[in-house]
């Protein structure tokens, strides 16, 4: 207790610090990324529905240009990841089942849950982690907002929210081609092109197109494994009916094809009994020498299709001084995976999971006039979602003989090769979900230091589902899954959620804000099957809520060449969404109370008009307030008592520094630059299960990566160079217990271990880029 007390002190130390500073008469630029520029130039956010200058923004939010993505050679979320403090994207063994955190609290990927994290893409609610992994194109901005977004946002979340916005249609013709290579075998082009068709309407398409051999090799197979290719397409029209009223059409297309993530057996978690049941069934074991190589002795068949498209309309109407907006979207992803699920010497179970989700949207806002003291958003909010999850396991080719031979005898093993192979295990979920919200928040300025804002949403969630698991070789199946039907499964939650902030600038360039808000994210169904029958009352879980209390401070210092934005925050989650690993799968429950605390920092400095910094730091306390049911540790069927403790995916210290170097050759007028990086993540517990079993630690580690360029006088042309990664840093996004540990010997009950497999980060990388502007 004294040990927590102290870090909330220090942390509140430390935003009292910077204040004090602040005080002194120092001062910070806006947010701007990776280029010295202007005094005046701003970051335009649209966290409050309004393009504001983030230095306004009463929140704790990082914003990125489409610049500084560009320059950083940002491909997708994972990368993103890196630059914002408290922010963590992590991968599972299946490349769409995707964890967002924020601040430690994220939900798991694609089961019947509702995510924890929010990701809207042009004012867009995508459902889905897994439907973004691929998705970043041609983006003008990237906001990641922390604390629940229980008021503005189309979906409740409890943790926080991505906010991305794509470029539009420009007045004049403009475009780009860029080409890439890199080691891997990797290849890409990208380009778009942006153009008016006439003095009201203007287009802009933009593609890219990705391809590369995998990162693995897989011993067993002699063949690399991991090969993965992306397509992206999105267009923009827009058409401006008059001068007060303007449509944007938004299409956009994306297809990934993956041959699934690396995943290896730690090592350092090796079981004797289970690698000597390995070689006596299969002739070999999956563990080898280096977790971190990359280099796999197993049965990989890991192949992924992912598809998913859009068509949204986004209008906006000029009445007098307010604007009235309609977002209209519709939404439709498909992802088909094949994957070796036990990873075993044998081919054992491979698993053939398919994913299916519609997805229709309406918003209307009302937006007031920015001049005057009161300014406020108002509006409606209707999301109808149908998803389905097909599940099932094949026998695999060795399942009857050695494995059910060797476990019940010939007989069996017998009648088991006479039964259905495919599926031998067959689940169908099924879930619809309508969501109906009214929410408004409003700002009043009481003087040019003071303005409080007050914001509620009401929202309801009706949901309805239904779970089939059938075994048509029930032999395969008592192994791990039992037959189940529970049709009519409901859930239906109803929560006001609210936020009451305050402001005051002592100075045009310092600001300190409050916050208190609340968030929730509404309950759901399992979606997966179990070893014993879950019944209608456990394949459903409740709504999760959280209230969070915030200080902080933006500012610009020393002659506006610094800009330090610094928050304390306080989270406290209840009934939160816990997940627990029978030994083949996972299952959801609500469990008790935890706390989330800490401080984060985005820091940037622009000492001359060529080098700039750019760095970001967190600092995160945090604990399980009330937990007493927690999942064993493997070997035990005793629930843990995990109050007190820290929970997983929640590292204490999360940092990145970004320094930038550029000028031009001389009398040539030709520009370079050289841009390194490092990027920090404290020790942490990335288990998939929330049972904090030691042998998930993943060790504090440091990426350190490379960029280096040269551009033409006139910008017609940029080649850069890079490395990722530059010492080969090994290290796991994920790690969970393997799968039937227990079945084939590889469970100590006494030291409750078992082998954990681990889902690598990406190793070392470089390549090269050109890139023509016209």
């Amino acid at each position: 207790a004294r040990t927590r007390l102290t870090r909330q002190l220090l942390g509140a130390a430390s935003v009292l610090g910077v204040s004090a500073l602040i005080s002194t008469g120092l001062m910070v630029s806006p947010l701007i990324m990776g280029k010295a520029v202007a005094q005046e130039d701003v970051i335009i956010v649209t966290a409050t529905k309004r393009a504001e200058d983030i230095q306004e923004v009463p929140i704790s939010i990082s914003a990125y240009s489409g610049d500084f993505l560009d320059k950083s050679g940002v491909t997708g979320l994972q990368d993103l990841s890196l630059y914002a403090p408290n922010f963590t994207f992590a991968q599972s063994s299946q490349a769409t089942n995707t964890r967002i955190i924020i601040r430690g609290i994220g939900s798991t990927g694609n089961a019947g849950i509702e995510p924890a994290v929010g990701v809207f893409i042009d004012g867009i609610y995508y459902p889905r982690p897994g439907s973004v992994i691929g998705n970043l194109i041609d983006l003008q901005s990237a906001e990641v907002l922390r604390g629940p977004q229980g008021t503005l946002f189309g979906r409740n979340t409890a943790a926080g929210a991505l906010n991305l916005t794509t470029r539009d249609p420009s007045d004049s013709f403009e475009g780009h081609v860029q080409v890439s290579a890199g080691d891997y075998d990797a290849y890409a082009v990208q380009g778009a092109v942006s153009m008016p068709f006439s003095d009201n309407v203007s287009g802009r398409l933009a593609v890219k197109y990705n391809e590369r051999e995998g990162y693995g090799y897989n011993l067993l197979t002699s063949s690399n494994i991991g090969a993965r290719d992306d397509l992206n397409v999105r267009g923009k029209l827009k058409i401006n009916w008059s001068d007060v009223a303007t449509t944007k059409i938004i299409a956009d297309y994306s297809e990934l094809n993956s041959g699934g993530m690396i995943v290896e057996l730690d090592p350092t978690t090796a079981s004797p009994v289970f690698d000597a049941t390995m070689t006596a069934l299969f002739g070999s074991a999956p563990t080898t020498a280096d977790g971190f190589d990359h280099v796999i002795n197993q049965d990989h068949q890991d192949d992924l299709s992912d598809q998913q498209s859009g068509l949204a309309f986004d209008s906006s109407f000029e009445i007098g001084d307010y604007t009235l907006r309609s977002i209209t979207s519709f939404r439709s992803w498909e992802a088909h995976y094949f994957e070796s699920a036990l990873r075993l010497t044998g081919d054992v179970l491979p698993r053939v999971s398919d994913y299916y989700t519609d997805t229709f949207s309406q918003e209307i806002q009302l937006i007031s006039p920015d001049d005057g003291p009161f300014k406020y958003v108002a509006g409606l909010f209707f999301y109808d979602e149908d998803y389905k999850i097909s599940e099932d396991f094949n026998a695999g080719a060795q399942a009857c003989i050695p494995v059910v031979f060797a476990l019940a005898g010939a007989t069996v093993a017998g009648q088991c090769a006479a039964l259905p192979q495919t599926p031998a295990v067959d689940s169908d979920f099924d879930q619809s979900l309508q969501s109906s919200a009214v929410f408004a928040q409003g700002t009043y300025e009481i003087n040019p230091q003071w303005s409080v804002t007050v914001g509620g949403r009401f929202t309801n969630d009706e949901k309805k589902g239904s779970f089939l698991l059938t075994t048509p070789n029930p032999i395969i199946g008592s192994l791990f899954r039992a037959a189940e039907n529970v049709p009519d499964l409901v859930s239906d939650d109803s929560d006001f959620t609210w936020l009451v902030n305050a402001s005051y600038f002592p100075t045009d360039d310092v600001m300190f804000f409050g916050t208190v808000s609340t968030g929730f994210k509404g309950g759901g169904f399992n979606s997966q099957g179990a070893g014993v029958a879950l019944g209608r009352a456990n394949r459903t879980f409740t709504a999760e809520t959280s209230t969070n209390y915030e200080f902080g401070v933006k500012s610009k210092l020393f002659n506006k060449s610094l800009t330090a934005n610094v928050t304390y925050f306080h989270t406290i989650l209840e009934d939160f969404q816990d997940r627990s690993f029978d030994g083949i799968s996972f299952i959801t429950r609500n469990a008790g109370k935890r706390t989330q605390r800490g401080v984060e920092a985005d820091i940037n400095w622009t000492p001359t008009d060529s080098f700039s910094v750019i760095s970001g730091v967190s600092y995160l306390d945090a604990e399980f307030d009330s937990f007493d049911v927690a999942s064993p540790l493997p070997g035990s069927t005793t629930p843990q008592n995990l109050s007190g403790r820290r929970p997983h995916f929640s590292p204490e210290w999360q940092g990145s520094i970004v320094a930038d170097y550029h000028n031009q050759f001389g009398s040539s007028g030709m520009p370079f630059f050289v841009r390194g990086e490092a990027q920090y993540v404290g020790e942490q517990n990335v288990g998939g299960n929330t049972n904090l079993n030691p042998q998930s630690i993943q060790d504090a580690y440091t990426l350190y990566n490379l960029r280096i360029g040269i551009s033409s006088a006139n910008d017609q042309w940029q080649l850069t160079a890079y490395g990722k990664n530059l010492t080969d840093e090994g290290y796991c996004q994920v790690k969970f217990d393997q799968p039937l540990g227990a079945s084939f010997g590889g469970v100590d009950v006494t030291n409750n271990t078992v082998p954990q497999r681990c889902v690598l980060g990406d190793p070392q990388t470089y390549g090269a880029s050109l890139r023509l502007n016209f």
